[in-house]
């Protein structure tokens, strides 16, 4: 089950770096990510309504984004009050789904730069605190005492990431 719940979620973290290229890896310290900007293609420069009305770009930010960010401000908020590893590993999962409901494709590099970077970097730190978590689980002797910090710690910079990417989104959306 441990096994299989770290595979998952290491699923999730390779599924965060096509997104927006290479990104920060493990370092906490926030590096700058370089975003690979593919020109659209008719098709996505098409409408499918020739008189649908374009959508302003926080709003159309906020609804590529909104999700994911809110998700991991969820989780944020239980964290507040205290989940165990298997619901943490669960709300993670969730993140993950919402994740993927992302379209890449259409992402404008305002956002990316705005919001997406920073709430991938959070849900990378959500990801190693679950990752850790589990080998802690894993390990005999290893205990809440001896895992608490640590986590805290990606917690509290996965925080930071998410209030950045937040912040990102309100201003977008102007």
């Amino acid at each position: 089950m441990l096994a299989a719940a770290r595979l998952t979620l290491a699923s999730c973290a390779l599924l965060t770096l096509p997104l927006f290229g290479c990104g920060g890896g493990g370092s906490d310290s926030g590096g700058e990510m370089t975003v690979a900007s593919n020109p659209p293609t008719t098709k996505e420069r098409s409408s499918p309504n020739p008189n649908a009305r374009p959508v302003p770009g926080g709003d159309l930010c906020q609804s590529q984004l909104g999700g994911f960010v809110g998700s991991m401000d969820g989780l944020r908020r239980r964290l507040a009050v205290g989940v165990t590893y298997d619901q943490y590993v669960a709300e993670v999962r969730g993140i993950g789904s919402t994740y993927g409901e992302i379209p890449f494709g259409k992402l404008q590099v305002d956002c990316l730069n705005a919001a997406g970077a920073p709430s991938e970097k959070a849900f990378n730190r959500y990801i190693e605190g679950a990752n850790e978590w589990g080998d802690c689980v894993s390990e005999f002797g290893c205990d809440t005492a001896m895992i608490e910090p640590i986590l805290q710690r990606r917690w509290r910079i996965a925080s930071r990431f998410l209030s950045e990417a937040q912040a990102g989104l309100d201003r977008i959306a102007g």
